[in-house]
């Protein structure tokens, strides 16, 4: 792709779109591509006029050659497409040292944006891991010391009768009143 003299490839298009959304954000964005693009036209334009006009000053240089008015016509032309060649650079170097200008200064805005968030990321999962670090310790300490309390309170106990002691006597017979006689 052919901008301005200059060969740019789609991908490179798209890296500089890309930068041009984060330096001016997508609010500025839309004004700076209006401008962008009636340079673009103005420049056409320009080029436009100025290939027509050679081409009807070479028409008439062929058909006429011996005409004095011709030549004095081609140098006006000669002079006035140097001049609007000048404004031309002159409009170019001022909005080329502006959108730099606009992109340096974003670009150091969004870095310390960038670094003060990150910064503050730091910070709170920092804090969040310490936090949840000391909740995990406690909780380890809490489960450990009721184990070693059930641990303890299991071998003090005392053996019940069912685990260690004999079984009970059978109940006694029941006496007649045959044999008490």
């Amino acid at each position: 792709m052919n901008i301005l003299g200059l060969d740019i490839g789609w991908g490179e298009l798209l890296l500089i779109i890309i930068v041009a959304l984060l330096v001016l954000g997508p609010e500025k964005l839309p004004g700076y591509a209006r401008k962008f693009g009636r340079f673009v036209r103005n420049f056409q334009k320009i080029t436009s006029g100025v290939t027509q006009q050679i081409q009807k000053a070479i028409a008439l240089d062929e058909e006429d050659e011996n005409a004095p008015k011709l030549k004095k016509d081609l140098v006006e032309i000669k002079e006035s497409l140097e001049k609007d060649a000048a404004e031309l650079q002159k409009t170019l170097d001022s909005e080329a040292k502006t959108v730099k200008e606009t992109v340096e200064s974003g670009t150091k805005e969004a870095a310390a944006s960038l670094e003060k968030s990150a910064q503050e990321i730091s910070q709170t999962v920092s804090t969040e891991a310490s936090e949840l670090k000391k909740n995990i310790d406690t909780q380890a300490k809490e489960i450990t010391q009721n184990l070693s309390a059930e641990a303890s309170a299991t071998t003090k106990e005392e053996p019940t009768e069912t685990q260690n002691s004999p079984p009970p006597p059978p109940p006694p017979l029941p006496t007649s009143d045959y044999n008490q006689n």
